[in-house]
């Protein structure tokens, strides 16, 4: 028993860090497979609005963390902690139950990437529902007003 309790562990640390690389790898891999494309679909399928948010909320605790951005994207440390625990309980919740089969024919055939590709997509749309939303939408078009169309026009050489 204790070589399969190893073995469990280490297949868990093992898919712990594949489901981290593919939430943070936004760009589809260019070659998927039949299994990855159905384990990709069922995600997408098997996420609910709720689950969506969770995917927001933790993506954004994420990426304050970056230097050019954490001393203005003031997450706490229990904010951050929350948002882990519903992103873990989502993937093995998708994984295990949801998509159960889509998850085992996938890495059965095609291997870890497949996780990884499919993982990317859930990234996708959490980063979709971030930027699509009416205030992200306002906020990101703001810019408008520091930028002047005669003054761009000028610069450009493009006046008439």
């Amino acid at each position: 028993m204790p070589t399969k309790k190893i073995h469990n562990a280490r297949l868990c640390d093992n898919l712990k860090m594949l489901l981290v690389l593919g939430l943070l790898t936004l760009s589809p891999q260019a070659i998927s497979g039949e299994y990855t494309d159905a384990l990709s679909d069922c995600l997408l399928t098997a996420t609910t609005e709720e689950n969506e948010l969770s995917l927001v909320r933790w993506m954004f605790t994420a990426m304050a963390l970056h230097p050019a951005v954490e001393e203005i994207a003031d997450i706490s440390l229990s904010a951050r902690e929350q948002a882990n625990r519903e992103m873990a309980d989502l993937l093995v919740e998708l994984l295990s139950r949801r998509c159960f089969s889509e998850t085992r024919l996938a890495l059965k055939n095609e291997g870890s990437l497949a996780l990884q590709t499919s993982f990317s997509a859930l990234g996708q749309l959490a980063a979709t529902n971030l930027f699509s939303d009416p205030n992200v939408a306002a906020g990101l078009a703001s810019i408008a007003t520091y930028i002047s169309a005669e003054d761009l026009e000028n610069r450009l050489d493009i006046g008439q």
